[in-house]
């Protein structure tokens, strides 16, 4: 005899339950949304979305709290947007945890849901491929991810791993019942009963952002040569000449969709009210869709760049992390910065800036992270190729410090400061021919003070002010009044040409200024510059002079 049930307009009466049937759902409703509308009347104790049939079910901890919310519904409809909600009991007395997976294949158990740190994703109406790329940028915004498992027996289902309980529940409610993709892609999410995954190769299905030693040495994992392979479009591309159909079938994102939530700068906080996926705004641009901190750098001379010098450009833009070249694609780099608002300044002006005669660009990695390498290569100059800059002193958006740092355009004038206070011309220039770079033109000081002496650098060209900067910010200066060496910081300016009542000492060795520095460009009438300067160097012998 078949069990297949009727509609339920053909079951009469049903008897009351503490579990609440909702039906009617607009698109991309999570389980946030539904949380924020119902658990005013009661403590929620689990929500199933079901977003391929755009229903969900709640299961209230007392029956008369469910009593409450369908007697409601009868008179004052519940509204999420402009959708009207239809509620009714359901037919269960409670909801079963689903989050056991076996062989690919989800088992049902009656055992009460149990919050784990391993989620159970469940893709309905997949029309495109869905890789741990895809799995990650959905998930890594409201907590860490270890490892990332696809399976793919029965339709497409994932198991991600997180850091803990805490950012498995923040997930789950941020992205369960969500759409990838406009109109498909649909998300379920579970809690699975694994207490740990395990992935024995970097691939396409699986990932252990713990362990990237396991990329079998091919495709490295991920990222596949063909642009088939990800939703996101083939991974060394030039994003900047991608047309709208970069995503297959010139799907755009929609506006509620998982991915747009991604683009929003990651010191936003999730909006409290309205539910953050029925009132959001405008479409963002298609390129925001994987917003990220991490900046791909390419076309570097692997004869001279290395992980602190690419330290010394990109800190102008915002305080940076780990950096890692790349074995498998020479001249190319990844670089991490703090937010990603600071990778997209550094972005904008990348293109500007030239390094040992090569021109520089760059892209928004997929990654949200560079993952630790604990075997680096040895780059052409003895350095490793991997090194983490998080607690960097030399960082200069740090507390307190950041609104005084300006960024500007590449040209031939570098504001330094931080040098000794009794520092001459040709002692800086010395500086600069010692390391090997391009000596510049023209020293220009400040009004010097007695702790540190700032000032400008002139150079013949652009190229060879991108050179001196990239190869000695940073570089310390010897004082012969002080023990302690100074950690010499060279920045872009404002400035293109030193106006002409500001005393340029181009042969002038002992320092001396009959003018002091009067309104120029990016410093104060006192002649202090508008850069901090008492950031320390990493090197704990140097320090900077207070």
């Amino acid at each position: 005899m078949s069990r297949k049930r009727n509609r339920p307009e053909e079951w009469g009466d049903i008897e009351p339950s503490p579990v609440v049937h909702i039906t009617d759902l607009p698109e991309h409703t999570l389980e946030i949304d539904l949380e924020k509308l119902f658990d005013r009347f009661g403590r929620i104790v689990e929500i199933i979305m079901l977003p391929n049939k755009r229903q969900a079910l709640i299961e209230f901890e007392d029956q008369n709290d469910a009593d409450r919310v369908v007697q409601r519904a009868d008179n004052f409809p519940f509204m999420v947007g402009n959708q009207r909600l239809r509620l009714s009991y359901s037919t269960s007395k409670r909801l079963t945890n689903r989050g056991r997976l076996d062989d690919g294949v989800v088992q049902n158990d009656r055992s009460p849901p149990q919050e784990n740190n391993i989620l159970l994703l469940t893709i309905y109406n997949a029309q495109y491929p869905i890789t741990v790329d895809i799995i990650h940028q959905v998930t890594s915004r409201h907590g860490k991810v270890l490892r990332i498992v696809i399976f793919r027996k029965t339709g497409v289902q994932a198991m991600v791993e997180f850091a803990s309980v805490e950012d498995a529940r923040e997930t789950k409610r941020h992205i369960n019942g969500a759409d990838i993709y406009s109109g498909c892609c649909s998300i379920k999410v579970e809690y699975a009963k694994q207490t740990r995954l395990k992935v024995v190769r970097n691939c396409l299905d699986s990932w252990d952002y713990e362990n990237p030693n396991l990329d079998d040495g091919n495709n490295h994992g991920r990222h596949s040569g063909s642009s088939a392979a990800s939703l996101l479009g083939k991974f060394d591309g030039d994003m900047s000449k991608r047309p709208d159909a970069f995503i297959p079938g010139g799907l755009t994102l929609s506006p509620n969709s998982v991915l747009n939530a991604l683009a929003v700068v990651a010191s936003q906080q999730h909006q409290q009210t309205p539910p953050q996926n029925v009132y959001s705004g405008g479409y963002p641009d298609i390129n925001d869709r994987a917003a990220s901190p991490v900046i791909m750098v390419y076309n570097l001379n692997m004869n001279y760049a290395n992980c602190d010098r690419l330290f010394n450009l990109f800190c102008l833009y915002g305080d940076v992390g780990p950096i890692k070249f790349l074995r498998s694609k020479e001249g190319t780099a990844m670089v991490e910065l703090h937010g990603i608002a600071n990778a997209n300044s550094a972005l904008a002006n990348l293109p500007m800036i030239t390094f040992a005669g090569n021109k520089l660009s760059g892209q928004l990695s997929r990654q949200q992270h560079i993952v630790e390498v604990t075997q680096p290569f040895t780059l052409f100059d003895g350095t490793p190729s991997f090194k983490d800059f998080t607690n960097s002193r030399n960082n200069r958006y740090t507390h307190g410090s950041a609104a005084k740092n300006r960024v500007y355009p590449p040209c031939r004038m570098l504001h330094f400061w931080n040098s000794p206070p009794g520092v001459t011309a040709s002692q800086l220039q010395d500086v600069f021919a010692h390391a090997g770079a391009p000596v510049p033109t023209s020293v220009n000081f400040f009004k010097k003070g007695e702790r540190n002496t700032s000032g400008m650098l002139e150079f013949n060209t652009v190229e060879e002010a991108c050179d001196s900067l990239i190869i000695c910010n940073h570089t310390v200066v010897p004082s012969t009044h002080d023990r302690i060496p100074y950690i010499l910081r060279l920045a872009f300016s404002n400035a293109n040409v030193i106006p002409e009542h500001c005393l340029s000492t181009r042969s002038n060795d002992n320092g001396s200024a009959s003018n002091g520095w009067q309104n120029c460009g990016d410093n104060n009438k006192n002649g202090n510059s508008s850069n901090d300067h008492s950031i320390v160097s990493d090197n704990s012998d140097a320090k900077v002079a207070n």
